[in-house]
């Protein structure tokens, strides 16, 4: 559709200008005009030949879809200085005809190339003629022919202009720019040499063949400047497509990077899984498989005290295994699907993580909030567990709710050693643990508070770990989350 309206835009502007063109030639040869023209002198009909010969070999242009560019209007302008604005516009509507004939253009292109170069010469044989250029041509007319040659060129590069746009869909303003720069200093040596030529061929006539050399020139030097225009815009279009390569490679280069970077992170996360699946379920296993192989092995040599207290131990080392194997699973979990809620209440894990460990709950008004209960029992869970694993044997951990704007915040305070604050990032990543190494304390695989992050940052909240309360006592984290404000609204 877009096409279509372009090529009735293009066949209604090429149909106006042929038509006033043509209107504007049949008033100019009504009246038997034309035959005051048929009489002019010999010196005409050699101006004449020469603009035909010039008219029939073009310079194109690097547009798309432009006409060729000539010398023609040098000898068009010379007839229009020296026979008036009649005699140039039948000289150069003869030498559009025979060219365009000779090469086979099509009848529309003929009558649009006619029209357009009748209303530029009547246009610029008019503002000639308004600014006194009538007559013998002299020095004191060069004001007027130089405004005519301007006029002449402007609505000439206007007019081609126009049907390129409307023909090629480009842009109307653009085009005009580029054809200046391109054009304006080789159309002003064709214009220069006009009065010349008149001049010579009005003192002899003889000597006009001489003045083709200058002009041969000047076409030599209008085919240069348009080579050198195609060849900067190739240079253009080569130093693009090449910023687009190099654009590209450094793309890959930096995705290369990037996949190297992800597959060196994914055999570190392996080499640490391996590492703490290897140490810490080792660990709840071989206790475990102890317990039991001495209840075989001794079987009868036990009371029934000792026999319950291995039972016992084995039973504590399956639980703590089966929470690690819980960790690592719920993790993959999360990786796969982002929310995985928990099945444990908060209570259990705590217990399961350290019996008999002492809680001390601060909370004052209820903070009803939007998140999934199993979540935010997860998270606590893991935070709890966490903190019984650094605070020292039978000391209290603090928990904390109470409200900050329109955030719900619930806290977990213990009084272990506490996280450095270069490392209160770090701690959430997987399988980190700032205590590894001989010196290491507390089990897990380092997934609790990874796993709790993403569980918080799941129901639209954040966890984070903070200053402790009073400062450089023990480790504390928040759980944020945001309120549920319509619980607070009471009914009207």
């Amino acid at each position: 559709m877009v096409a279509r309206r372009r090529s009735l835009g293009l066949h209604a502007y090429a149909l106006t200008v042929s038509a006033v063109g043509l209107g504007l030639l049949w008033l100019l040869g009504a009246g038997g005009r034309l035959s005051e023209v048929l009489r002019l002198p010999p010196v005409f009909w050699a101006l004449v030949v020469c603009l035909v010969v010039n008219e029939t070999a073009p310079v194109l242009l690097p547009r798309a879809g432009s006409q060729g560019a000539t010398t023609a209007e040098t000898f068009a302008f010379a007839i229009l200085l020296g026979w008036g604005t009649r005699a140039a516009t039948f000289a150069l509507v003869l030498g559009v005809l025979v060219a365009d004939v000779l090469r086979r253009a099509a009848p529309e292109k003929v009558l649009f190339n006619i029209g357009q170069y009748v209303l530029v010469m009547v246009l610029a044989g008019g503002i000639y003629e308004a600014l006194g250029g009538d007559g013998t041509f002299t020095a004191r007319q060069l004001p007027a022919f130089a405004a005519a040659a301007l006029v002449f060129f402007l609505g000439n590069l206007f007019l081609v202009t126009v049907a390129t746009a409307l023909a090629y869909g480009r842009n109307l303003v653009s085009d005009l720019k580029d054809c200046l720069r391109v054009e304006a200093l080789p159309f002003g040596m064709v214009f220069g040499m006009a009065p010349i030529m008149l001049v010579v061929a009005q003192a002899q006539v003889s000597l006009l063949p001489l003045l083709l050399l200058p002009a041969l020139a000047v076409w030599v030097a209008l085919k240069t400047t348009v080579q050198a225009e195609e060849r900067r815009a190739a240079a253009e279009l080569a130093t693009g497509q090449a910023e687009a390569v190099a654009a590209e490679q450094a793309r890959l280069a930096a995705a290369e990077h990037e996949l190297v970077e992800r597959l060196r992170e994914s055999d570190r996360l392996k080499d640490d899984l391996l590492a703490a699946v290897s140490h810490e379920l080792r660990t709840p296993l071989a206790g475990m498989l102890g317990a039991l192989a001495t209840l075989s092995a001794r079987e009868g040599q036990l009371s029934d005290p000792q026999r319950q207290e291995l039972v016992d131990m084995a039973a504590r080392q399956g639980d703590r295994l089966k929470l690690q194997i819980e960790q690592l699973l719920l993790a993959a979990r999360l990786e796969r699907s982002g929310h995985e809620p928990a099945e444990r209440p908060v209570v259990d894990a705590a217990a399961l993580a350290r019996p008999g460990r002492e809680l001390v709950l601060v909370a004052g008004e209820p903070l009803p909030v939007l998140a999934a209960p199993e979540a935010v029992l997860q998270v606590l869970g893991n935070l709890l567990d966490n903190a019984a694993k650094h605070a020292p044997d039978k000391a209290p951990i603090r928990v904390q709710a109470r409200r900050a704007g329109a955030l719900a915040v619930l806290a977990v305070e213990d009084t272990g050693p506490g996280i450095p604050p270069a490392d209160r990032e770090r701690v959430f990543e997987r399988f980190t643990q700032l205590d590894s190494g001989a010196t290491r304390r507390a089990g897990g695989v380092g997934l609790g508070l990874y796993i709790a992050r993403q569980l918080a940052n799941a129901q639209g909240g954040e966890l984070l770990a903070t200053d402790p309360t009073p400062p450089g006592q023990g480790a504390r984290f928040e759980l944020r989350l945001p309120m549920a404000e319509l619980a607070y609204r009471r009914p009207g």
